[in-house]
């Protein structure tokens, strides 16, 4: 039990940093294809910080928060999509380490929440 939970958790922390990065890298307008900051890249960057933080917040209970999973699996797969998209039309460079990191992470994600489905059956019985 305490292995799966652990699978949530990691889950939790890689997604959380991963959205600290992007806060931080969407702010730099040549790596998002632009030549100057514009308003929608600040209001991505806010609203990544704010999901690390709920990612954060959801390890302090990981059965419990376990459904936020959901939702941040979505968001890391489309951020994947786009990224790749972007670069497929000319957009952006592909970043190849980051869409793999996507791929991966959506993947873990998927993993850990199938993985505890059991668990929480359990702890709810309880």
């Amino acid at each position: 039990m305490k292995s799966k939970v652990l699978y949530l958790r990691i889950s939790y922390w890689l997604a959380a940093l991963a959205d600290f990065f992007i806060a931080f890298r969407v702010l730099d307008p040549e790596r998002v294809g632009l030549t100057k900051f514009e308003y929608p890249m600040g209001m991505t960057a806010a609203i990544a910080f704010s999901w690390g933080i709920l990612l954060i917040m959801a390890d302090r209970k990981p059965l419990e928060r376990r459904w936020i999973l959901i939702p941040t699996f979505i968001v890391v797969s489309l951020l994947a999509v786009v990224g790749y998209y972007a670069a497929s039309i000319g957009r952006i460079a592909l970043n190849t380490a980051s869409f793999v990191f996507g791929i991966f992470l959506s993947l873990f994600i998927a993993f850990s929440y199938w993985q505890t489905h059991d668990v929480v059956r359990e702890h709810a019985d309880n």
